[in-house]
């Protein structure tokens, strides 16, 4: 895949994230991951997972507040395995979870980005390589 089409592929995935209703949190692993999403205009409840809490517990207390989250964990090895364990702890507290946007990520990313705060330095750059700005809007999709 070009880095033209991976980074309208991932701007696609952004503006779908920014389409979802805005009660859906989305769950990252860091501080960084955080940041990165803010500086792409993600506005909404983004939880840590690393901030000393255990996963279950973090998602626990969510049950009365969420019915449903959205899962962006990195898509290097321990990424996949705190989705693994997002997932479960989700399904044992009857919240529906979304990682079709991470994998769409993913297929957009795996060879040029392993992270969740590397997104917008490769946007960045794909700036600079292809000679435009690229802007995220909302989707047209419901």
């Amino acid at each position: 895949m070009r880095l033209k089409e991976e980074v309208e592929g991932l701007l696609e995935v952004l503006r779908n994230i920014k389409s979802e209703r805005k009660d859906i949190p989305i769950i990252v692993e860091g501080r960084k991951d955080v940041k990165a999403l803010r500086s792409l205009g993600i506005e909404r409840d983004i939880i840590r997972i690393k901030k000393g809490k255990s996963i279950f517990r973090i998602i626990e207390e969510l049950r009365g507040e969420h019915e449903k989250v959205i899962i962006m964990t990195d898509w290097d090895t321990t990424g996949g395995k705190l989705c693994y364990k997002i997932k479960k702890a989700c399904e044992s507290n009857a919240i529906v979870y979304d990682v079709d946007h991470r994998k769409q990520m993913i297929k957009f990313l795996k060879k040029e980005v392993k992270d969740v705060e590397s997104i917008p330095s490769f946007i960045k750059r794909a700036e600079t390589e292809l000679g435009r700005k690229f802007k995220i809007k909302k989707s047209s999709k419901p």
